[in-house]
């Protein structure tokens, strides 16, 4: 992962430069010792005698031979000179070999294959389970472990061990995970791997943990649920999809069951909440210029939800509290006017039954917004609320939201015991294997504890005991005792039986469910209008787990639970998502989120995009073809020092100036980011700033790249995960196909009913006159007809219906950049032909162009039945 060093920088190091240095010292001692040797002998030799001279020898023994006793200070120089010659020597090899680049430009760098062995924790490559929780794949290495490798040698026999010895070197493939409390943002453009390398590979490991999490998995194509099904079941999990593809075909979920129990609870804050939470999933806009409008379609949608609940609770019909429900109540009291004197003035029908609410109303309250607007204004909030309702009037989303098969608390929380005593009152709660838990009963006297102890067939009882002063009152007549007997594993429900009861404590359910969760949203890549049941499914499961957190010992889910959101990008805005992922890690819950481009947040979520980007403490960059986002990646991977040389000369001098420095250089510029060859993968991570022994270290980008590039899940997870299944063959259990959505309409909304059938008084020749000649001024379609509407102004055509005029002016036209006053006169063959022709593609979001469409088709139905009453 790291650059090789030139040969000319290893020389400058210590490691080299040391024993080179003295090298240098016994090399000029020697040359030294022989001077000064050949110089002695010189001397005693031929100037001993100048008459009669003897012969001089040089000899290779002038080098080592040593006479130190008697030149002790000539030896003493010749250490000096000698260490002086070195020092210099080594000095210059120091000073123009080492090595310039001292981070002077910046120090990033990627992390080194040894350091992600210690910072990360290793775990099989597949098949396997190993000790422990889950956590995303971060890397991939080789190892090889002869220990290992020697205990499967000696489960060979016979000629095995002979032909098979070489698997006492083999290596063995591992991942390298990060399972520390950390969410993570997954960059990958479309066909980049990220499903391959990353989100199957995710599912795979998590699934093999000792300890595995709940998982809820985005599905936009269904290849996730066919591909894993299977290998989750046989690895323990219990399977619920909640299928948007097919929805006659998934598991029951009514949006408003949480509102319906909060409400029948009493807790109408709660229920307004939650309420305000599943509008604004529907009506939230980002880009909106006018937030009015979606403001008001959220608190007419609330409004609705809350008198629904509140009637059909009162009227003992809970089973009719559903989405379709209220999407029927505004069509069928939006539209409507009703006359409320002789003198013919009318109202409106949804008007009269709020009007007709007490004060204290929580619904009352919600409706006041819209209430407050009146004329044109109103038609179209009424308008813009009833486009965000319309998916619920399908027959077969109407049938999958009627009913509710899924306990959102058992995602995180599998075991349950609850009861009743007095209001208020602490109570102890011993279990079988020891464990004391405590909770205090609300005004009610109704209590709910989560506890984590095991149940065993031998070991079944459970007392429950008043707290009295801070004492446990133990004795027989205080206390509640349940033993159980029999335990449904698939289902999570239990039988018990009373031992011992106290006289206000009662034990209504034992709930043990121990099975992990894995949920899937399968939800179409080519029908994107019920994509936001998805995102508000996700919004009240964390509700639910957040509350039920709050109320549990450490604030935390019992059982992990890990959100793995492929094209998150694609989902509707989840309501609060920003504050979500700030505090969701406390809660034991992780967030997975999985996108083609930075650009695609920010388009979402608007400003928020910034806080969720900032609270996922690894963002996993796999691909992408967005330059912003490239660039944004280099930028976080931060810049290094590199050397850099220059040379200067005649073009054919072989004696050229070499100059060398230092410049500043991206780890990885946008362009090779978006360069990267498959499998290779750049992390960049925030938090991880201890290793597996807890020592502090400094949080390197990783560039998974040869050796430690992941792999493909073909390449090594075919056998467990088989793409080439499909979803239809799978069989999904279902409780809501024989509903029939006809039978939710509450027939009778409004007590003023038998006034509004009453006959009206006979009125006068004259006034009649009157009334037939307004009647025919103000009849809508009388100048617009199925062959000359296209003529028509825009203005003329959609003032037809004024809610959709005004929000055509104050909306649509500012979004499209037209003039007012040309938007009005422009004809609407042209406005048409541009509008069928995607020129406004870009510039209507879905909803403005929904609701465009459909009125027009309105208009030109109505149309036509006006031409063919006037024949007859």
């Amino acid at each position: 992962m790291q650059p090789t060093k030139s040969i000319k920088y290893i020389i400058a190091e210590k490691q080299v430069l040391i024993p080179l240095s003295a090298c240098f010292f016994v090399l000029i001692f020697l040359i030294l010792n022989f001077l000064f040797n050949t110089l002695r002998s010189l001397i005693q030799t031929t100037f001993s005698d100048v008459f009669d001279p003897q012969p001089f020898h040089l000899s290779l023994s002038f080098f080592w031979q040593m006479n130190i006793h008697q030149y002790a200070a000539i030896y003493c120089m010749v250490a000096l000179v000698s260490c002086l010659l070195t020092a210099k020597l080594t000095y210059d090899v120091r000073s123009n070999f080492k090595d310039l680049n001292q981070n002077q430009k910046g120090s990033g760098r990627f992390t080194t294959r040894r350091e992600l062995q210690k910072q990360y924790r290793k775990v099989p490559e597949k098949t396997k389970y190993y000790r422990g929780g889950g956590g995303v794949p971060i890397s991939r290495i080789k190892t090889r472990n002869l220990i290992h490798n020697w205990r499967d040698y000696q489960k060979l026999k016979g000629m095995d061990k002979l032909f098979k010895a070489h698997q006492l070197f083999t290596t063995r493939n591992h991942l390298l995970i990060d399972d520390t409390p950390v969410n993570n943002l997954i960059i990958g453009i479309t066909r980049s791997g990220k499903g391959e390398t990353f989100v199957i590979p995710a599912i795979d490991v998590y699934s093999r943990a000792e300890k595995q999490p709940s998982l809820i998995l985005n599905d936009p194509k269904a290849e996730l649920l066919a591909a894993s099904k299977e290998t989750l079941e046989k690895r323990g999990y219990h399977i619920e999809v909640l299928n948007l593809l097919n929805p006659l075909e998934s598991m029951s979920y009514n949006l408003l069951e949480m509102i319906k129990e909060t409400y029948k609870d009493g807790d109408y804050s709660t229920a307004q909440a939650l309420c305000n939470t599943l509008s604004y999933t529907l009506y939230y806009n980002p880009n909106a210029k006018d937030p009015f409008w979606q403001q008001c379609a959220m608190s007419l949608c609330n409004a609705m939800i809350l008198a629904v609940t509140d009637k059909c609770i009162k009227e003992k019909t809970e089973e009719k509290i559903t989405m379709y429900t209220v999407a029927n109540m505004l069509s069928e009291l939006g539209s409507k006017e009703v006359v409320i004197d002789k003198k013919g003035n009318t109202q409106n029908a949804l008007d009269m039954y709020f009007d007709d609410l007490p004060t204290n109303s929580v619904a009352k309250m919600q409706y006041a917004t819209s209430n407050f607007s009146k004329g044109t204004t109103r038609g179209g909030i009424f308008t813009q609320t009833m486009n965000g309702l319309s998916i619920f009037t399908f027959d077969e989303i109407a049938k999958m939201t009627a009913k509710n098969s899924v306990d959102l608390k058992r995602v995180g929380f599998g075991k349950t015991l609850k009861g009743k005593a007095m209001p208020l009152t602490r109570l102890e709660v011993t279990f079988p294997d020891g464990k004391v838990e405590s909770i205090k009963t609300d005004a009610k006297g109704l209590f709910e504890l989560n506890f984590t102890s095991e149940i065993k067939p031998k070991e079944n009882e459970i007392r429950i005991a008043e707290k009295v002063n801070d004492q446990i009152v133990t004795d027989h007549k205080n206390e509640t005792v349940v033993s159980v007997y029999n335990i449904d594993r698939k289902k999570g429900t239990t039988t018990f039986r009373v031992e011992k009861q106290h006289p206000d404590i009662h034990v209504s359910e034992v709930t043990y469910f121990t099975k992990p969760i894995a949920i899937f949203m399968v939800t179409p890549d080519y029908d994107s209008s019920n994509h936001v049941i998805a995102s508000i499914f996700v919004r009240q499961l964390y509700y639910v787990l957040a509350k039920n957190a709050s109320l549990a010992k450490g604030n935390k889910c019992h059982r992990e639970v890990v959100f793995l959101l492929d094209e998150y990008g694609n989902m509707p805005p989840i309501q609060d998502m920003a504050n979500i992922i700030t505090v969701c890690l406390g809660r034991n819950i992780r967030f997975n989120l999985v996108i083609q481009a930075y650009p695609q947040l920010k388009n979402k979520y608007g400003e928020d995009a910034a806080t969720i980007e900032g609270n996922c403490g690894n963002t996993i960059y796999i691909l992408t073809n967005n330059y912003e986002t490239a660039q944004e990646i280099s930028k976080k991977l931060g810049d290094g020092t590199i050397n850099s040389t220059s040379r200067s000369g005649k073009a054919l001098s072989t004696d050229k100036n070499k100059t060398e420095g230092v410049d500043a250089k991206p780890l990885l510029t946008p362009n090779e980011l978006m360069e990267l060859k498959e499998g290779e993968s750049v992390v960049v991570r925030v938090v991880k700033r201890q290793d597996q022994s807890r020592r502090r270290i400094k949080a390197h980008p990783i560039h998974n790249t040869g050796k430690t590039a992941l792999k493909y899940r073909w390449e090594y997870l075919g056998d467990d995960f088989n793409t080439d299944r499909s979803l239809l063959d799978i069989d999904i259990e279902s409780l809501h196909k024989e509903v029939n959505p006809r039978e939710l309409v509450i027939e009778n909304f409004f007590s003023f009913q038998k006034q509004a059938k009453q006959e009206p008084e006979p009125v006068k020749g004259e006034e009649l006159q009157e009334e037939a000649s307004v009647e025919e001024k103000d009849q809508p379609f009388a100048d617009v007809n199925s062959e000359n509407w296209k003529s028509q102004t825009v203005e003329a055509f959609f003032s037809l219906d004024e809610g959709v005029w005004t929000y055509m002016q104050t909306t649509v036209a500012p979004s499209l950049s037209i003039p007012s006053e040309v938007f009005k006169q422009q004809s609407m063959g042209a406005f048409y032909d541009a509008f069928m022709g995607s020129a406004y593609a870009d510039q209507l979001d879905e909803q403005d162009y929904q609701l465009i469409e459909e009125t027009i088709n309105k208009i030109l139905i109505k149309c036509e039945q006006d031409t063919e009453h006037a024949k007859k």
